[in-house]
């Protein structure tokens, strides 16, 4: 068994020392089918695998805090992150041109959908776009995304709510936490009804 794994092993990795090597007609072309399998499909899973990897660290992980010395960065909260709105945002964002070199930091509680997740792996955005899977009401996650050193927080609303007055509530409750949390940190509120800019003025 373990000769086995050492061939399997030296010669996957293309080492090739000789010491074992297939003498008879089958094995020769079992080795061959293997081989060719083994470049096909493992590279393919490898890289699926560190994706998952990257992925799980990113909706687990934090901004790192040497990052956030270095780096500039904003935070955007939002209830549901959807491509369109996340779209809307970046497309605004990055249009100044003063604004090439930040980092946005995403946090929200929803998973990504597909679609999302696609635009987030485009050159474009991966480079300078994180996700981090939180809430903007936990002091936790606010954190995590180093909310006390961002340059601004956007807070989104959430354009899939049928009640906009639902909407702005949860945006107003994001607002107040982050202003308890880091209150030195200006805020860009998205809101709804015109009524609510009362509640969020403080923050």
């Amino acid at each position: 068994m373990f000769e086995s794994l050492y061939f399997v092993v030296v010669t996957f990795s293309t080492v090739g020392y000789g010491d074992y090597r297939p003498d008879n007609y089958p094995s020769q072309l079992f080795m061959v089918v293997m081989i060719c399998v083994a470049l096909i499909v493992l590279p393919t899973q490898f890289e699926q695998l560190a994706f998952t990897w990257m992925e799980r660290q990113k909706l687990g992980g934090t901004y790192s805090n040497y990052r956030a010395q270095s780096e500039r960065h904003v935070v955007v909260c939002s209830t549901t992150l959807r491509a369109d709105t996340l779209m809307d945002f970046l497309n605004e964002f990055y249009a100044h041109p003063l604004l090439q070199d930040y980092f946005v930091v995403l946090l929200s509680p929803c998973e990504l959908d597909t679609t999302t997740k696609m635009i987030l792996q485009v050159p474009m955005w991966a480079q300078r776009v994180i996700y981090i899977q939180g809430s903007a009401l936990k002091d936790t996650d606010l954190t995590r995304t180093r909310m006390n050193t961002a340059e601004a927080c956007f807070i989104l609303a959430a354009r899939n709510y049928a009640d906009r007055s639902a909407s702005d509530e949860h945006t107003i409750l994001r607002s107040w936490a982050v202003r308890d949390f880091a209150p030195n940190v200006p805020q860009y509120v998205q809101i709804f009804r015109p009524e609510n800019k009362l509640h969020v003025a403080f923050a």
